[in-house]
């Protein structure tokens, strides 16, 4: 399913969400920071499960310096927990003063993580990379579950900048991910969201959206993508001997390095086991694109899955040697070198259904390639502002080798008029020393 049809399309994966019968491989916590880390953390906790009897089945704290940036995020599921630290005033897209005052409250931090996080499988700490809080504490975060029994239980979520949000924001954005690369090894997956590439996307077929409905679409559809993929290897049958269970599932997140993520739906009739490139083609292409970011390069994955669903009758029909074969001299293709790398078979229990449904979890890669665009976008930005100082330094050149030419009786016919002008000027008591013309 592309991107854009997300929202305007109710296909499966909108369905998964909402099945009663569905289950989760995975007890997912959401540690959001900051007022981009928050939203979505609270958006990925108030997904529910259930048609009648709703459940929420994850939880989150939401942490951040401005008050008023935490209050206005709007949450129903009653478990998630907000917690203002510093003085409620933010930190200014300053993120030394995020991680200060991070630091200052991590006693209290710690304390609600032991709380809100104490039945959580695995935790999610969840920031926007370019602000002052979220970029600010992210490490300071990592470093506090690392350290107190989340070792190997965490991994990050963690969004780029848009090309247009400034040199503050590319350079804070720039300068964390220098320490989060260099600190990778000790993590667990790392998702990274690239907002320039869901903000073309939704853009494109939204033209007359406002900000908050794509902010609102983006933070939704990384919670449910998050959550359709954690669904699919606890909630389905099994169709043959291929199989990607849950633990297999938890391994992929737990891996060092970037989780690449990518689903798409297609008719069940256009899939002929006859002629692979009706659905391998497409498959290849959306792997490659993904969801939520792109330019990697798969053949770094140290692991992989891919997980195919569809009703009874399709499968029967579908998922044939052939089929199988084609996906996993595709996945052989794409990363010859990762160690796990299933091809899923499961069957859906719903009759009237038509289209066959792809997932695909590629782990352990190293950053995209958009971060080099990041990278050029930031030095051009401080270029520019080079070339403006200089601009700036060449006018007070000129400004400070101005001297006033002093008026004489030859050249001023109003020099007359000073001795009277003299005359009738206010003493001292009553000179305005804000008068700075006189």
């Amino acid at each position: 399913m592309n991107v854009a049809e997300v929202g305007t399309t109710k296909g499966m994966q909108q369905q998964l969400l909402k099945d009663s019968n569905v289950d989760i491989s995975v007890k997912f916590g959401f540690f959001g920071l900051g007022m981009g880390g928050s939203s979505i953390a609270a958006a990925c906790a108030d997904i529910k499960m259930g048609k009648k009897n709703l459940k929420y089945p994850y939880t989150s704290l939401l942490v951040n310096t401005n008050k008023v940036d935490l209050d206005k995020i709007d949450v129903e599921n009653s478990l998630i927990k907000k917690m203002t630290i510093g003085n409620g005033k933010g930190a200014g897209r300053n993120i030394h003063v995020g991680e200060e005052t991070f630091e200052s409250y991590k006693e209290q931090i710690l304390e609600s993580i032991q709380t809100q996080f104490q039945d959580s499988d695995f935790v999610w700490i969840v920031a926007g990379l370019g602000g002052g809080t979220g970029t600010g504490s992210v490490i300071k975060a990592a470093q506090l579950l690392h350290q107190n029994g989340y070792k190997k239980r965490f991994g990050l979520i963690l969004t780029l900048p848009r090309l247009t949000e400034g040199k503050t924001v590319l350079s804070n954005a720039l300068e964390r991910l220098q320490t989060i690369t260099s600190l990778m090894k000790g993590l667990g997956s790392v998702i990274v969201v690239d907002n320039q590439k869901l903000y073309d996307y939704y853009s494109a077929h939204q033209p007359n959206a406002s900000v908050s409905e794509y902010l609102k679409f983006s933070n939704q559809y990384v919670a449910e993508t998050l959550h359709e993929l954690n669904i699919v290897t606890a909630s389905f049958k099994p169709y043959g001997e291929y199989h990607f269970d849950s633990s297999e599932f938890e391994n992929i997140i737990k891996t060092p390095g970037i989780l690449h993520l990518s689903k798409f739906s297609v008719p069940a009739n256009t899939v002929d086991t006859e002629q692979t490139l009706t659905y391998v083609g497409k498959l290849k292409e959306n792997i490659e694109t993904g969801v939520l970011s792109d330019g990697y390069k798969l053949q770094n994955a140290s692991r992989l899955a891919v997980s195919v669903i569809s009703n009874e009758s399709i499968a029967k029909r579908v998922f044939n040697i052939k089929f199988n074969d084609a996906i996993e001299n595709l996945v052989n293709d794409l990363s010859p070198i990762a160690s796990e790398k299933p091809v899923a078979q499961y069957q859906y229990d719903v009759i009237n259904r038509g289209e066959v449904y792809f997932y695909a979890v590629f782990a352990g890669l190293s950053l995209p390639t958009s971060i080099k665009t990041l990278v050029e976008q930031n030095n051009k930005l401080e270029s520019l502002e080079e070339s403006m100082k200089e601009s700036d330094d060449d006018v007070l050149s000129a400004l400070s080798g101005f001297s006033r030419k002093k008026a004489t009786n030859e050249d001023d016919p109003f020099s007359s008029l000073d001795s009277k002008s003299n005359s009738n000027k206010k003493d001292d008591s009553e000179v305005d020393p804000f008068d700075l013309l006189n």
